[in-house]
């Protein structure tokens, strides 16, 4: 869902802005003109959690609107590094879907 809501506009089926689509398993994996997006089980490594916790001044993302909060971005570096677990058919993560929607 966090993907759906803050990067698929820009990294999507529609625009795949530096090669790097995330609406999907095997695009989400590949990466973009910049490499891996995510590195699963190793958030520190994935380039997708330093331009979304803007580790990088000059590259925060989404470079506008609204930015994940910080518990937003703990539940995206807990699922990768949980291993990222994403079915191939698209329809999201069960693990990633059950960080989200724990309680507390």
């Amino acid at each position: 869902p966090l993907l759906a809501d803050y990067c698929v506009k820009c990294h999507g089926p529609a625009k795949q802005k530096g090669g790097l689509r995330l609406d999907s398993r095997a695009s989400a994996f590949q990466g973009g003109d910049e490499g891996k997006a995510i590195v699963a089980g190793r958030s520190a490594e994935s380039r997708l959690i330093h331009l979304a916790g803007g580790l990088e001044a000059d590259k925060v993302m989404p470079p506008k609107g609204e930015r994940l909060t910080p518990a937003q971005l703990g539940l995206l570096r807990a699922w990768i590094d949980q291993g990222a677990d994403w079915p191939d058919d698209g329809s999201g993560s069960r693990r990633f879907n059950a960080l989200r929607d724990a309680p507390g």
